[in-house]
């Protein structure tokens, strides 16, 4: 389990740090102040820096960037992963963690062995510069050919191999967002969760927003879901005689059952949910919290989430007032860049700052 996490020349951070990490974590602060993007390196870090996280992200926030080539679709930058978006030789970036070791991404100009080392024939020119990842899980590790706006481009390692995907010990990390509601990946897990005979924390889990569900089922025909990549589940109610598709209700619904199946896809490494909140009424913040919190503690999940609500501050201070034995597994963290260091807050100060009505979002 990470009990820190050190960020240097990374996005928007100079120099910033994480101390005294807890099993479950709820970062707040303004906009802007880098919560996501806090998330996006513990990701990049417990991945050994696999270069597809860095896609990833940049494609999510669309961070794109011309390739240079005469066709394609354009291509991912990691210009903006560098402090003040400045890329160019000699920039880098790095992450670490008293738990997880370092990761770290530098530039260099690229060098007439780089070309046939690297670079494919479908690129129209020769990309001036070189992206390499560092790490403490690897020694040797090939470079990556970007272009000067920081566009990555296609290279043979890559895409023959990747070798990231190879490195052990590699925990699990799921990164659940508020548009992360397709369904497609849920249905792979489902898979692991019938296997495992875990469908009851699931159901369990939507029971929050519907007392009398007893039943979920993601159909398998292609045809189920072919019009619509948020169709092709049914949920199955107490009473009701014909199964109900997961769309006829909100996005809350939707949110729980990606929240419940991450939680179980993370067992023995970690979650990252970014507006933890998001779809929730205020009502049912304090049993998702307990709901959180126990799975984490019994699959041996760490979690960091992100929220920018009171009423879930106040869910969190509820659970740990309500449930002394939780006390010691959680804590909250308000990012403010200026201070160099979040402030940590126990289970103990997050209910003085909700009693005392001390704004900490």
């Amino acid at each position: 389990m990470l009990r820190n996490l050190k960020l240097e020349k990374y996005r928007g951070f100079d120099a910033y740090e994480l101390v005294d990490l807890s099993r479950v974590n709820l970062l707040v602060g303004k906009n802007n102040c880098g919560k996501t993007s806090i998330l996006e390196a513990l990701y990049f870090l417990v991945s050994n820096g696999d270069p597809l996280v860095l896609t990833r992200s940049a494609n999510r926030r669309g961070e794109v960037g011309d390739a240079g080539s005469r066709s394609g679709p354009r291509a991912p930058s990691v210009s903006h992963f560098f402090f003040g978006h400045r890329f160019g030789p000699g920039a880098g970036f790095r992450l670490s963690s008293k738990g997880h070791g370092h990761v770290s991404a530098e530039v260099r100009a690229a060098d007439i062995e780089d070309e046939s080392r690297l670079f494919d024939d479908a690129t129209d020119q020769f990309p001036p510069l070189v992206l390499q990842i560092k790490g403490s899980a690897f020694r040797n590790v090939p470079e990556i050919p970007v272009m000067e706006n920081g566009s990555l481009l296609n290279s043979r390692l890559l895409r023959l191999r990747n070798p990231w995907s190879e490195m052990t010990p590699r925990p699990s990390v799921q990164f659940v967002t508020p548009d992360s509601l397709d369904l497609e990946p849920m249905r792979e897990v489902w898979d692991k969760v019938l296997t495992e005979k875990r469908e009851a924390e699931a159901i369990e889990a939507m029971t929050l927003l519907e007392k009398d569900l007893e039943s979920i089922h993601f159909l398998t025909s292609d045809n189920s879901r072919a019009r619509s990549g948020r169709a092709g589940v049914l949920l199955g109610f107490r009473g009701a005689g014909r199964r109900v598709p997961l769309g006829s209700y909100g996005d809350g619904m939707r949110r729980l059952l990606a929240l419940s199946l991450a939680l179980i896809q993370a067992a023995n490494g970690l979650l990252l949910i970014d507006e933890i909140d998001a779809g929730l009424h205020w009502t049912v913040m304090e049993d998702m919290w307990r709901l959180v919190v126990d799975t984490a503690r019994k699959s041996s999940v760490q979690v960091f989430a992100t929220t920018h609500s009171q009423d879930c501050i106040r869910g969190l201070a509820s659970l740990v007032e309500s449930r002394a034995d939780l006390a010691e597994e959680v804590s909250m963290q308000k990012v403010e860049r200026a201070l160099g260091r979040a402030v940590r807050l126990d289970a103990e100060g997050i209910q003085v700052a909700v009693k005392q009505n001390i704004e900490v979002r």
